[in-house]
């Protein structure tokens, strides 16, 4: 590659953002640029701007570029150049197996933080369900200490029911004796007054044949 095709690729590195891949920062802004040869390697000479006072929100603003310096870099230390900013690596860029494992590593990683998301918001719903059926077996158990004390007084007004139905029975009974016994009397109340009725006769019919006898007369037949 001749020193033209390195200075013209080399314009494309202009008012860009340097950022140092293996530092993890931003190195400077980019306004000129010249290429020099030594021997049989090229290097691009950045004239950039330092970047300081970078608010830590990230924003830019007025007053964030200090002095100029420059920077040597040869072109196999660029990993990748972009429409704002130029990436260096330095020599030192992970080997590309290794950005790959470490990109499989971050997926698997954002693959674990959802399903941790997923499983969070599980819990969470469960947490409601277990509230929400908490909540329905307190009502349940008021409602079942309302029926067993329904239950408590249906047993104590069958007891009652009962009580009251034996008292009722031994009244039918009494009555059935009273019946009875008021039977036996209209018995005797008749018998006593059969026999008063011919005792009296009897007497009646004594004392008037005596009363004939005294006096010569025929008996009589009362």
């Amino acid at each position: 590659m001749d020193e033209a095709t390195q200075k013209a690729r080399g314009n494309q590195l202009i008012n860009k953002f340097v950022i140092s891949l293996t530092d993890g920062r931003i190195l400077g802004y980019v306004t000129d640029i010249n290429v020099e040869v030594e021997e049989d390697q090229f290097y691009f000479i950045l004239k950039i701007r330092i970047l300081e006072n970078l608010s830590k929100g990230g924003e830019f603003h007025q007053g964030m570029f200090s002095n100029e310096r420059k920077l040597r870099i040869k072109p196999s230390d660029i990993v990748n150049v972009g429409p704002d900013a130029i990436i260096l690596g330095e020599g030192k860029v992970p080997p590309l197996k290794e950005i790959e494992r470490l990109h499989a590593i971050a997926e698997e990683y954002n693959t674990l933080v959802r399903e941790i998301e997923a499983k969070e918001k599980m819990i969470k719903d469960l947490k409601d369900e277990n509230y929400r059926l908490t909540r329905q077996i307190d009502e349940l158990n008021r409602e079942l200490r309302k029926l067993q004390v329904m239950k408590e007084d249906f047993e104590h007004l069958k007891e009652q029911l009962i009580k009251q139905e034996g008292q009722l029975e031994m009244a039918r009974e009494y009555i059935k004796l009273l019946e009875g016994l008021r039977h036996d009397v209209d018995v005797i109340k008749e018998d006593v007054e059969n026999l008063t009725k011919g005792y009296l006769e009897e007497a009646v019919r004594t004392i008037i044949n005596e009363e004939l006898n005294a006096r010569g007369l025929k008996k009589t037949f009362l």
